[in-house]
């Protein structure tokens, strides 16, 4: 699917092959444990085909649950007492419900 974006396989495979190679010759402290650490460990200059299959790697979503996670919450929002408030109010209930993590300046508001 991404084949457009990055070289030709016989330059993508040695390229992984020695990105692989590096981080098995370093502590295993300092290896990434995630793709963002290592997008940011990966120079584009020395491998470039590893950095766009790693940006690529952190733009997939993982899971469909954070779009399920909001159809769940209008769901619950949508009940016949709240359904007499406008769009716009229910639209600022579900972005405070999905958004519930953040923290909120009520002198702001």
């Amino acid at each position: 699917m991404y084949q457009e974006d990055i070289g030709p396989r016989a330059a993508v495979v040695p390229e992984v092959q020695l990105w692989v190679n590096k981080w098995k010759k370093e502590d295993v402290s300092t290896v990434p444990s995630s793709a963002i650490e290592a997008l940011c460990a990966c120079h584009a200059d020395i491998y470039p085909n590893v950095y766009i299959l790693l940006t690529i790697l952190d733009t997939l979503p993982v899971s469909t649950a954070t779009s399920e996670r909001s159809f769940s919450t209008m769901r619950r929002l949508i009940t016949y007492l709240r359904s007499l408030i406008g769009n716009e109010r229910k639209t600022g209930f579900a972005v405070l419900s999905i958004h519930r993590d953040r923290q909120i300046d009520r002198k702001k508001i």
